[in-house]
Parts: C-alpha cells; sequence; structure tokens
C-alpha cells in the first residue's frame, strides 16, 4: 500500500470519529440542558425528541463504522492492519539529530514522546512507579496522577495502540450486536420476546467516549506522523444550544410580562366602563 492511500484511509476514519465525538457533545448538552432549561425545552418538545433519537442513531451508527470487523470495510482495526504491514512508510524515529564535532557527525535519534493516559499505564507498570517515585521525592503536588511520559519508537507506539485496540474486543462485539439488532435489521427474535429482551445492549456513555477518544487518538497519531499536521480540531460553536435556550427563556419571561400587562390594561377597562372614578376604583 502506498502512502497517499494509507493518508486517505486514516483521513475518513478520523473525520468519522470527529463527526461522532460532535454528535456525542451534543447529546451530552441535551442531558445537561434537559435538566437546567427543561420548560424552555417543553417549547418545542417534538423536535427535540427527534434530534436527540437521530443524534443517538448517528454517533452510534458512526462508532459501528470504525469498529465494523466485517470483509472487505475499512475501519479502525483495518487501519492498524495496514500500518503493521507497512512500517516502512513510517520513520521509526520522530526525527535524527546530526551533530559534526572534529571532523566526525554523530547521528542521535529523537523518539517520539508519548504522555500516557490512564488506560496506558498499565502496559508501562515499571516506567510509570519509577517516576511517581521521583514525583513524591521532589514533593510534586498530586505526585500518584501526574501524566508520565514515556519515549518510543514507532513499532513500540503501534505495539501500544494495537494492545488498547484489543482491550476494547469486548465492546467492539456488543456494538456489533447492538447494531445488529437494534439499528440495522428488525431482530425477529428481539420483537418476539421483547418483554423477555433488555431494550438495549450495555454500551454505556462512557464506553461510547471512550471508544470515540480513541479513534481520534489512533488516527491523528498516524495522520500527524505521515503528514506532519496535527489533526485536532472541534467545532467553534459546539457548545452554541444553551444561548439558543437562554433566549428561549428570556421569551417566556417577556410573554408572561406582556400577559401581566394586558391582563392589567383590560382590568383597568373593565373599571371605566363599569363606572370607575379617576384612579380605576368602582364607585
Amino acid at each position: 500500500m502506498d502512502k497517499e492511500t494509507l493518508i486517505r484511509i486514516a483521513e475518513e476514519l478520523h473525520q468519522g470519529a470527529f463527526d461522532a465525538k460532535a454528535y456525542y457533545l451534543i447529546m451530552q448538552q441535551y442531558r445537561k440542558n434537559q435538566r437546567n432549561y427543561a420548560e424552555e425545552m417543553k417549547v418545542s418538545p417534538a423536535f427535540y425528541h427527534i434530534v436527540y433519537d437521530a443524534l443517538m442513531k448517528a454517533c452510534f451508527m458512526e462508532i459501528a463504522k470504525l469498529y465494523d470487523s466485517s470483509n472487505g470495510v475499512v475501519s479502525i482495526g483495518t487501519l492498524l492492519a495496514k500500518c503493521e504491514e507497512n512500517q516502512d512508510l513510517f520513520p521509526k524515529y520522530r526525527e535524527t539529530l546530526t551533530v559534526d564535532h572534529d571532523g566526525t557527525t554523530f547521528s542521535y535519534p529523537i523518539p517520539y514522546q508519548h504522555q500516557l493516559k490512564p488506560q496506558e499505564e498499565c502496559f508501562f507498570k515499571n516506567r510509570v512507579e519509577a517516576d511517581r517515585k521521583l514525583f513524591a521525592a521532589f514533593d510534586i503536588p498530586d505526585a500518584d496522577n501526574v501524566p508520565v511520559r514515556v519515549d518510543l519508537t514507532f513499532p513500540e507506539f503501534l505495539d501500544l495502540y494495537q494492545k488498547r485496540f484489543n482491550g476494547l474486543s469486548k465492546k467492539r462485539e456488543n456494538i456489533r450486536m447492538q447494531r445488529n439488532k437494534l439499528y440495522a435489521h428488525n431482530d425477529e427474535q428481539r420483537i418476539v420476546n421483547s418483554e423477555n429482551l433488555p431494550d438495549r445492549y450495555p454500551i454505556s456513555y462512557p464506553d461510547v467516549q471512550e471508544m470515540i477518544d480513541f479513534a481520534l487518538d489512533c488516527t491523528g497519531l498516524i495522520l500527524g506522523i505521515l503528514t506532519d499536521v496535527n489533526r485536532a480540531k472541534q467545532y467553534s460553536n459546539i457548545d452554541d444550544w444553551e444561548g439558543t435556550l437562554m433566549l428561549i427563556r428570556l421569551g417566556l419571561k417577556y410573554q408572561e410580562y406582556d400577559f401581566q400587562q394586558s391582563e392589567k390594561a383590560f382590568e383597568e377597562e373593565m373599571r371605566r366602563q363599569l363606572g370607575g372614578n379617576d384612579n380605576g376604583e368602582l364607585q
């Protein structure tokens, strides 16, 4: 496989992970706004219900595509396998520093530096324990939770991501079952025995978050090395929904004020017609 094809595969998967994250973030906003803006959301209940349901399905299907294991599909598993088969496309080290001294050239390989995520620390137990002891010796605050950095060659980096991918095997299987039972097919057993089967397989919000994050990490790493471009991105207005609900809240308050003013004007007019005095009081 050539470098350009591998880049296109990684870019396609990265975009899918990016879209899934956007859907997920808006779903999280829905849960928050449902608590903080309940009355405002009741103005358009059908709209919000349909949007949330559509977001949930879109997010789930993007994740299902990212981790699909069917023959002939392009997925995160495919990407990792292609990288393994084509390691010659990747520099083993981040760069090589060359120094000339007294007519002799010395080369020093500079490895990739990676800050371990909590779920990765189990693969570097000795290094993590040693660094945490060092942090504590220097009285670094919260030494037990300070992130640890490790130096890696590309093969070691790839091996780390393959281990993380394998660690998601149960969740990937749950995603596959949930897709087939609920979204891709009208499963007869689920319909006939709906009272005895759970509506959904055990895919939780933290599971969704973990699978999206891994897909973004994996594709971002590969694209960063192949293209030397940081692909971290996010919609600039992803959190603008609350601003809209705040305007609805103001509208509802104005509506209530307008109603009170109309009611007051009506009462004054009735007093006038029934013979009230100049102060609006009935005689």
